[in-house]
């Protein structure tokens, strides 16, 4: 009878609330017909009814971030109550009848440390003493059960053991402190189930309730129950026995009677703990959704030019179309509700397009005629895996493909006919490109190298020996190969600049403008057009060339002249010739008539955009050029452009640029010509059936998934059973944040890292948010109260202070009394006056005292960096204070462009010191880890002095002069796994604090489903000293370990850094740091005695 996809329940008496289809619904305890209670129409989480009943607070996006709503059952009134912009915020329960507990981190120095909170009705905040926290259960005795922060429940990632496992502390009625249930000798039962996570806790009948995936053995196929214990920890029972078909038990809530919890998409509830659980039978009185109308850039992903440059052949979301250039109409060839199509290309000359469509499960190939006469045809299905880049020959006889398995294939379109022609055992094969007269193939294959930077061009010969060949040896990055349109000439990418810049932070090299376009003659007598040549450079070709074109223009379209290729692949890579271009960053070789174009990728400074911080105008665009080589002149076509496509005449090109289409000439810039046609793309419309296309991406996903996980064998899950059980939930979504909840469960049961699912635009307009002032405020009478302005870093951009920008100088004990003269309080609050201003210029009415003034003030979208740079400077001042100054501290926050930035703000002074503590806390991961301990391994050798410099430096630079101690905990993962079990492994430093996350099965983000949804497919297995392949679902044990308990995370110390302090004062009392010798006696004589 359930007609939606039910989550998250909470119950009150006779009522139950739940989310469904976006909003809050009420159902009564027993089931029956739901009623809707709010009509927001966004993604909803966590509501609760308040103690009394009378009031639902909730986790609401309606204003682009989540952010705590409540809602009066009486009146029907609706208010929000936070104005935080973190990007968590989820409503835990109340406190009381006016005060609703929620965790957040949006005044911590990581994401992914929540704290809980309490809001007021007249949404004044106030933080809870219980340290970081996920949830939290207060019984009438006074006993506190705190669950620690994770990234969700157990259901986010089944059968994790690692670290970051929420666990539960509680502090008993009567006691005065916190243990962690069933964990450190607490009724713990030897450990079996010390490692596994617990979640939505609560009380009833005095015992504490949760739900966890533990299991006496660790079961493979354990699904998570309802468990409790008694109000000291112990005498652990199970309540619930659910099996895979009923799924894991999510989000338990109770009143104190009545237990409701999820699984499934539907729900469950229990008269008391002995009870058996009844699935409620409730029916929300909604139909299937409506299809929906999409906007023609919606997803529009290639647009793929025809012979003659008419018209294009268009993927549009999962579809394809073909759009006349100049008028005319859009035209469906392949619709179809549930299939998305991928790769569509033009064959030839002969009127039909082909794509890559997965209509009948595995990937098929669908030819259809372009003017949509016909029936589509089909080949190839289930032959050729999933096809990641596809090629047609020019005569329009055969494509060739990449497969996700490596198999290079041609595949001839009269018969279907599929032939695999080599493979690119070393990653994705990419650049397929055919010669004019459709005889060789060539392609980029990666060369074992790590993450696949150095690429070799290969050869396929169609009248060859029946093996490719290798054109270059593989030493450098050769990429997007293509054959000039008279076949005299292979051209390429390629990264052979060896032209080192120093570093502006550190003393280091590095290679920035290392490629562009090269050209190799196919013939060995071919002579390059860059070089010398014994009849010279005859001026009369380039003078007449457009008297040619004209002539050849009236010419009888039908005689194009007939290319005829001859590679010679001895001493190929020595003919290579570079452009005269300098050397850069380019993208998207393309050959078109007489020449080559290609894409220049502007230099928009670094990985961060910190370069360009204050900068005002546009970001620089990429850049289209055109190189002519009959006049060997180079020409700007487009000042901006995102992509292209070449006419199959090679005339035309049809570029993109964000939303705008435009057809142009390939050989010159035009503008305000009749050469310049801009397509009007509303000419797209179609409407799409969401639920036939959530089942394409369901069935998608399990695809991607079996095709890239990093073991064939699915590490002993039976994949196939996963889906077929998870399928038919799919028919129960009203809203694709059901279908995500279905993916992110089935993907889960792989028990494997990095298996994730994120809507597309999750984030929002970072514009439309909440604006923040950086700093700490409470409610006052007439005002908002600053209790503390955040310090900014002057070196990070996103930590610019808004309170302390020069002329502003609000500080802390400041009240502001109006925003844009609009007054706090009697308008609104400071937060709801502050909405939607984010990055643009406000006015602050500000007291101090007696005195009142004006700022402009520009509040910022997200202060996590800016509250990041706070900690880590907190964190210095400790260790130099509890160290007396001996040891010097640097925090690595991830293993991307952050954490290198972060490194080398700080490395200088940290090496300074004695010691080092080297912080790797809530390190998010990347890929990096291999760079930062080689820094941090670094050992002084030897010293250098200069006469007029104080202060000798060591060699090499920024080396460690005594011990280093590395300090990590639960939420380090991933790469930030890694760099603690390299260092264990390597042994220059000792590591101190928690268990790290445990997820280094990585990945790359290659693909995203047919809305934009992006899916992971853990891909990249590491391997690591002593753990071997253990640390997977586990993390790296610290060898001295500093568990934080909640009374810890309360005080002022900070237990672990003080491990770490211990351990590197007392190694240095046993190897004191490296000095600087003594300036030597003079090598010759003795100084003169005056």
């Amino acid at each position: 009878m359930a007609t939606g996809y039910l989550r998250y329940p909470d119950v009150h008496g006779d009522l139950v609330v739940f989310t469904a289809d976006n909003d809050l619904w009420l159902v009564p305890v027993l089931g029956g017909r739901a009623s809707r209670l709010t009509s927001d129409h966004v993604m909803v989480r966590n509501p609760r009814f308040s103690p009394n009943g009378t009031k639902i607070a909730w986790t609401s996006y309606l204003g682009q971030r989540p952010e705590v709503f409540v809602i009066d059952l009486a009146t029907g009134d609706q208010r929000r109550l936070t104005w935080l912009g973190a990007a968590r915020n989820l409503v835990v329960g109340w406190q009381d009848d006016e005060h609703v507990v929620f965790s957040s981190p949006h005044q911590t120095n990581d994401v992914g440390l929540s704290w809980l909170y309490t809001v007021s009705l007249d949404g004044h905040v106030e933080r809870l003493g219980y340290g970081p926290g996920m949830d939290l259960a207060v019984n009438a005795d006074g006993a506190v059960a705190v669950v620690t922060p994770n990234s969700g429940d157990c259901s986010r990632w089944k059968r994790y053991r690692g670290g970051t496992a929420a666990q539960i502390w509680l502090r008993p009625a009567g006691v005065g402190s916190f243990l962690r249930v069933l964990r450190d000798g607490n009724d713990d039962h030897d450990g079996r189930y010390a490692a596994a996570g617990r979640y939505g806790v609560g009380w009833v009948d005095g015992r504490l309730l949760f739900s966890s995936d533990m299991s006496e053995d660790d079961c493979p196929r354990a699904q998570a129950q309802l468990w409790s214990v008694d109000g000291q920890g112990h005498d652990l029972r199970q309540h619930t026995h659910h099996g895979e078909d009923q799924g894991y038990v999510r989000d338990p809530r109770t009143d104190g009677r009545t237990i409701v919890y999820h699984a499934h998409g539907a729900l469950w509830a229990m008269t008391g703990l002995d009870a058996e659980p009844q699935r409620l039978e409730i029916d929300l009185g909604v139909g299937a959704p409506q299809r929906v109308p999409l906007d023609p850039t919606d997803r529009l992903e290639a647009v793929v030019s025809d012979h003659g440059g008419d018209g294009s052949l268009l993927e549009w979301r999962g579809a394809a179309y073909f759009l006349t250039h100049r008028s005319g109409p859009a035209r469906a060839l392949s619709a179809a509700d549930g299939v998305r199509i991928r790769e569509p290309r033009v064959l030839g000359q002969t009127g039909q397009g082909v794509w890559a469509s997965d209509v009948e499960g595995e990937d098929c190939l669908e030819i259809a005629n372009l003017d949509g006469t016909g029936d589509v045809h089909r080949v190839a299905q289930g032959q050729i895996g999933r096809v990641l880049h596809m090629a047609p020959a020019p005569d329009g006889t055969k494509v060739a493909l990449v497969s996700h398995d490596g198999r290079i294939l041609i595949v001839t379109m009269a018969d279907g006919a599929v032939r695999q022609i080599a493979n690119s055992p070393e990653g994705e094969a990419s650049g397929l490109v055919w010669s004019p007269d459709s005889r060789y193939l060539v392609w980029r294959s990666p060369v074992a190298s790590g993450d696949a930077m150095i690429g070799q061009i290969r050869c396929w010969d169609e009248q060859g020996m029946g093996e490719s060949f290798a054109l270059t040896r593989g030493a450098f990055d050769d990429s997007c190969p293509v054959f000039t349109a008279d076949g005299k000439y292979l051209v390429m990418l390629s990264a052979r600049t060896f032209d080192p810049n120093y570093d502006g932070q550190t003393f280091d090299l590095s290679f920035g403008h290392t490629q562009r376009p090269w050209l190799v003659p196919l013939s060995a007598t071919e002579v390059s057009p860059f070089g010398p040549s014994s009849q010279g450079w005859q001026i009369s070709e380039v003078q007449d060339a457009k008297a040619k074109a004209t002539a050849e223009a009236g010419n009888d379209g039908d005689k194009t002249p007939e290319v005829v290729c001859n590679l010679t692949a001895d001493g190929f890579e020595e003919r290579m010739v570079p452009f005269p271009v300098p050397s850069g960053s380019y993208r998207g070789l393309a050959a078109v008539k007489d020449g080559l174009v290609w894409i220049e990728i502007a230099d928009r400074g670094g990985e961060l955009g910190a370069t360009r911080a204050g900068v005002s105008g546009e970001v620089p665009s990429d850049v289209l050029w055109h190189y002519n080589l009959v006049n060997r002149h180079l020409d700007k076509l487009c000042e901006h452009v995102d992509s292209y496509s070449v006419s199959g005449d090679g005339e035309r090109l049809v570029v993109r640029y964000k939303d705008d289409v435009i057809v142009v000439p390939s050989s010159h810039k035009v503008d305000d010509d009749p050469a310049y046609i801009r397509v009007d793309l509303s000419r797209l419309r179609r409407t799409i059936d969401p639920r036939a296309e959530w089942r394409q991406m369901f069935d998608e996903n399990g695809r991607l998934m079996a095709s890239h996980y990093w073991r064939e064998d699915m590490n002993g899950v039976d994949w196939d059973g996963v889906l077929n059980r998870y399928r038919p939930l799919v028919d129960l979504c009203h809203v694709v944040d059901d279908l995500h909840d279905i993916l992110w469960e089935t993907v889960a049961e792989l028990n494997t890292s990095h298996s994730y699912v994120s809507a597309a635009g999750a984030s929002g307009d970072p514009d439309m948010r909440a604006g923040l002032l950086g700093a700490d405020v409470s409610s006052e009478g007439d005002g908002a109260k600053v209790v503390r302005v955040v310090p900014g870093e002057s070196s990070d951009p996103r930590a610019w202070s808004p309170l302390r920008a020069a002329g502003v100088a609000v500080a802390d004990g400041d009240v502001v009394v109006a925003v844009d003269g609009r007054k706090v309080g009697v308008d609104g609050t400071l937060g709801q006056l502050l909405e939607g201003s984010a990055g643009r210029v406000v006015e602050l009415t500000v007291c101090r005292g007696e005195d009142q003034r004006q700022v402009a003030v520009v509040p910022m979208a997200d202060e996590a960096p800016l509250r990041y740079h706070d900690w880590v400077a907190s964190r210095r001042r400790y260790v130099e204070e509890h160290s007396g100054g001996r040891l010097g501290y640097l925090h690595v926050p991830d293993m991307v462009s952050d954490g290198w930035a972060e490194l080398h703000r700080q490395i200088n002074e940290a090496t300074s010191h004695e010691g080092v503590i080297a912080d790797v806390r809530f390190n998010h991961g990347g890929h990096t880890s291999q760079l930062v301990v080689e820094r941090l391994a670094r050992k002084v050798v030897g010293w250098d002095f200069s006469r007029w410099c104080e202060s000798p430096t060591t060699y090499p630079q920024n080396a460690v002069r005594g011990p280093i101690v590395m300090v990590t905990n639960q939420w380090a993962g991933s790469d930030g796994d890694i760099v603690s079990a390299v260092t264990q492994a390597m042994g220059y430093a000792t590591v101190v604090g928690e268990r790290s996350w445990g997820g280094v099965v990585g990945i790359d983000g290659r693909f995203d489903l047919v809305d934009g949804t992006s899916v992971t497919q853990p891909r990249y297995a590491g391997w690591y000293g002593d753990y071997g392949w253990g640390v997977e679902n586990h993390g790296v044990d610290p060898d001295i370990e500093a568990v934080v308990s909640p009374e810890d995370w309360e005080s002022d110390r900070d237990i672990q850094l003080d491990a770490a302090i211990d351990v590197c004062l007392s190694e240095l009392g046993e190897h004191p740091a490296a000095t600087a010798p003594a300036f030597p006696a003079p090598v010759f004589g003795q100084p003169r005695q005056d």
